[in-house]
């Protein structure tokens, strides 16, 4: 068996599938993003995806007895930011990709501070909502007690990966 993960807008689905691919059992686990201020959009990582996931993979392996998936991968939506301490404990909640249009000060000033057209040619595209460094940015700039706690800055997938395996 193997089992897939992913965390979405909406929801955190799991799949259970056999060696053929074909799907055994599958769960959905809706989930309302937090949205405490203009332009702010954020998860609980801890309380919502990681215990959505824990119950996903109760589920989905209930009555399978000792044995293990063969693999699991983990998907999720991105770019998101989770910032934990040492223990792969959140210090504040995550923020979300693009929908979450915080750092617009901090793009321009990265963006200046940069230049446009390095940013485009060493990244590929210009710093937008979708960055995860302008984030990282405001945290520093507006949560600095936040950064400092953070020994880890993660995606919603690298999070759950890190909490399933240390």
């Amino acid at each position: 068996m193997y089992l897939g993960i992913d965390i979405g807008t909406g929801s955190t689905k799991g799949v259970l599938v056999d060696s053929q691919g074909r799907i055994q059992r599958k769960k959905v686990v809706e989930h309302l993003m937090s949205t405490p201020r203009t332009g702010w959009a954020e998860f609980e990582a801890d309380t919502q995806w990681w215990a959505e996931v824990r119950e996903i993979c109760a589920d989905l392996m209930q009555g399978l007895g000792d044995e293990s998936p063969a693999g699991v991968c983990v998907s999720g939506m991105g770019p998101c930011l989770v910032l934990t301490d040492e223990q792969f404990t959140p210090v504040r909640p995550a923020i979300l990709y693009g929908v979450d249009t915080r750092a617009q000060e901090q793009i321009a000033n990265l963006t200046q501070e940069l230049g446009a057209d390095n940013i485009v040619q060493t990244c590929g595209n210009a710093l937008s909502s979708q960055s995860v460094g302008p984030k990282m940015r405001w945290v520093q700039e507006h949560e600095p007690e936040n950064s400092a706690k953070a020994s880890h800055w993660f995606s919603a997938h690298s999070f759950i990966v890190a909490k399933l395996t240390g």
